[in-house]
């Protein structure tokens, strides 16, 4: 696509165009020579025939008489006018012009007399300097008493005299008339056969034309918009190039432009130096986009963008590139650092953003988690270090936040693990290889079990001692946590479906568990539908549990997901509540019915200090009031029980009443009539 300013050169140089072509058919383009004027210093030449006398005056014009006094042979009188300085191979190039008027008078004895004009062109081709003669004669004849003054006589009409086309044997590519090294203008009588006076009087020879004529103008224009588009084309490639590789935001390098930086280095042999790469990504960048908005997010971005680029460019004897890989994930490569400056340098780079950023109204600070990875005789190129630095950024991640981490064997082992449990749980995603257990949720009051959560277990033994608490987040940076929750749902409706005689005498609500990306999967609606339907499933008896976390960095289509999924008829839980930043006004924005308080909570009831317990109280009364149910989770004495009963927390689950359970166990504790935990029977 052309920009505007490629367009509005390409309408200039079309009306450029249209107005050299007007002005050229109009004669502004045209140019004149006055052979006289031009030629007033220099010394005319008297050329006769033997029986032929010629007189010559100048005085603004040239009168030349001639007489005739013996009528033998081919007589001739006539008037050589240099156009140059007497250099015959120095002529002038009258090619620009089309036409000669001539102000000429001429008497002669005999009525028919003719005066012949010559223009005398030089060319290396036949032309030699020591014989003038060699000269091309390229003439017309004419009578200039049958004509009104001046006459126009158009260069068409020159020819090559015959004769001397004869006489110098020129062949036909040197035979045509020619214009572009005329040295000598000679008028001549053509012809005189008659005894007596002749007389020529020379007022005016003009010349006109163009210049440039109408078929090289049309190629010049032709070749103008030729170097035009060609160089709009380039101009435009170059801007597509640049726009490619850069961040429309921030202007610095996008994915592909530092990845092609790097490359480049690499190729000029750079690669003996060692590269360093550093992943960044700010902390909690959600949070200022939530509070002020995404335009100061944007602020925030390119104002942190300009601090590190200010910090780079103050260090001497480095060479790097800056990109913003996506939304608040930067990667920086960089030459020419020793091993023991990194953890001053990745220090020094965390400490640029300890100053506020001034953003129009408002301050504030970034923090990043910084991972960093050096290139090895194994790993030298982009992609690998750029993948090295980013799970030494995760560890950061975890370590804290605003920090660094430099990849090391450790790293390069958790990376191993995750592939090799990655792989793992692919085999068992084919192999059918997991199982479901049940936890119990029971009614605060009555210890009824009222609900189950649906746990998923690994039946291979490849997977033996890995849980779900480390499988399921590698499932989702693999991208196979759909096939997870999709065959855990299938699983749990097929459950359903086989036991719905029991069901209908116990009624349970099935609480599952769903991975944050479903949130963004625009067909995990349409397949939740089709199992409901091929199950025949109630939906009320389902409720889906989502992370409070996965609730904070909530979209517009997650939200959207969300009201599909309540408008089914399935309520939705909200898991682990107050590890997030949920604010209570918000919760009203989203179709939660129930909050499960976060087992850290319930751990910290039993210390001395009193902030979780006011925390706690603080949730249950306004879940109160927002009539949304809760849950305590990992209730395991009666001291975190008795205190979440007097609170009015509706449920609870725990070690404390029941571990999870395969089916059949979770069955038979239905099945008793007494259905309280077995710690509370005497």
């Amino acid at each position: 696509m052309f920009s505007d300013v490629n367009v509005k050169v390409i309408i200039g140089l079309f009306c450029l165009s249209i107005a050299a072509f007007l002005s050229h058919r109009l004669g502004i383009l045209d140019t004149s020579y006055s052979v006289l004027v031009n030629t007033e210093d220099k010394t005319k030449n008297l050329i006769t025939s033997k029986h032929a006398d010629a007189y010559l005056t100048e005085k603004r014009k040239i009168l030349l008489q001639c007489k005739l006094t013996e009528n033998n042979g081919y007589n001739f009188c006539g008037i050589g006018i240099p156009l140059t300085d007497g250099i015959i191979d120095n002529g002038l190039d009258l090619s620009r012009f089309n036409r000669l008027s001539l102000a000429i008078k001429y008497t002669a004895p005999n009525e028919n007399a003719k005066l012949k004009i010559t223009f005398r062109n030089f060319n290396d081709n036949y032309s030699k300097l020591t014989d003038t003669v060699s000269l091309k004669f390229n003439s017309i004849s004419y009578n200039p008493n049958r004509h009104k003054l001046p006459v126009d006589i158009p260069f068409d009409a020159l020819q090559v005299d015959n004769w001397w086309v004869e006489q110098y044997k020129v062949g036909f590519t040197n035979s045509q008339v020619e214009l572009t090294n005329v040295s000598y203008l000679e008028i001549l009588t053509d012809g005189m056969n008659v005894i007596g006076n002749y007389n020529i009087e020379i007022q005016r020879i003009d010349l006109y034309g163009k210049l440039i004529s109408e078929a090289n103008l049309l190629k010049l224009i032709l070749l103008i918009w030729l170097i035009t588009i060609i160089l709009l084309i380039t101009l435009q490639r170059n801007v597509l190039h640049r726009m490619s590789i850069t961040d429309s935001l921030t202007g610095l390098y996008n994915r592909q432009g530092i990845r092609s930086w790097t490359n480049k280095k690499i190729l000029m042999g750079i690669n003996r130096q060692h590269f360093y790469m550093f992943y960044l990504d700010l902390d909690d960048f959600k949070k200022v986009n939530d509070t002020y908005g995404h335009q100061v997010g944007d602020q925030l971005l390119i104002g942190f963008s300009h601090y590190v680029e200010n910090y780079l460019d103050s260090i001497e004897n480095i060479q790097f590139a800056f990109a913003r890989l996506s939304g608040d994930e930067f990667a920086l490569v960089v030459l020419g650092l020793e091993d023991e400056q990194i953890k001053t340098f990745a220090e020094n780079l965390i400490g640029v953003w300890d100053s506020p950023i001034v953003l129009e109204q408002h301050e504030t600070y970034a923090r990043a988690s910084l991972g960093v990875a050096k290139s090895s005789g194994d790993v030298k190129t982009f992609d690998g270090l750029l993948a090295r630095a980013d799970s030494a950024m995760y560890y950061a991640k975890k370590e804290g936040k605003n920090c660094f981490k430099v990849f090391n064997e450790k790293v390069s082992q958790d990376i191993f693990f995750r592939k090799q449990t990655a792989e793992k749980i692919k085999n068992a995603i084919i192999h059918d290889q997991f199982h479901l257990n049940f936890m119990p949720i029971f009614d605060a009051k009555s210890l009824k079990i009222v609900s189950i959560e649906v746990l998923i277990r690994a039946n291979t033994h490849e997977l033996l001692g890995i849980g779900p608490d480390v499988f399921i987040p590698i499932a989702e940076e693999y991208n196979l946590i759909k096939s997870i929750d999709l065959w855990v749902i299938e699983t749990t409706f097929k459950q359903i479906k086989k036991e719905f005689t029991f069901l209908h005498s116990h009624p349970l609500t099935f609480c599952i568990n769903i991975s944050s990306v479903e949130l963004h999967n625009p067909t995990f609606v349409q397949q939740l539908t089709e199992l409901i339907s091929l199950y025949q499933i109630d939906p009320t008896i389902i409720e889906l549990e989502i992370t409070e976390t996965c609730l904070v960095a909530a979209d517009l289509m997650s939200v959207s997901t969300l009201e599909e999924i309540h408008d089914l008829g399935i309520n939705l839980t909200l898991d682990d509540f107050g590890t997030g930043y949920t604010a209570f006004s918000q919760l009203i924005n989203y179709p939660v019915s129930c909050l499960k308080i976060d087992k850290t909570f319930i751990d910290n009831l039993n210390s001395e200090d009193k902030t979780t317990s006011t925390m706690i109280k603080a949730i249950l009364s306004i879940a109160d009031s927002y009539q949304l149910k809760t849950v305590g989770e990992g209730v395991e004495n009666h001291q975190q029980y008795e205190f979440l009963l007097d609170q009015g927390c509706d449920m609870l689950q725990g070690y404390l009443f029941s571990k999870p359970l395969l089916w059949k166990d979770l069955k038979n504790k239905l099945s008793e009539t007494n259905q309280q935990p077995f710690l509370f029977k005497k």
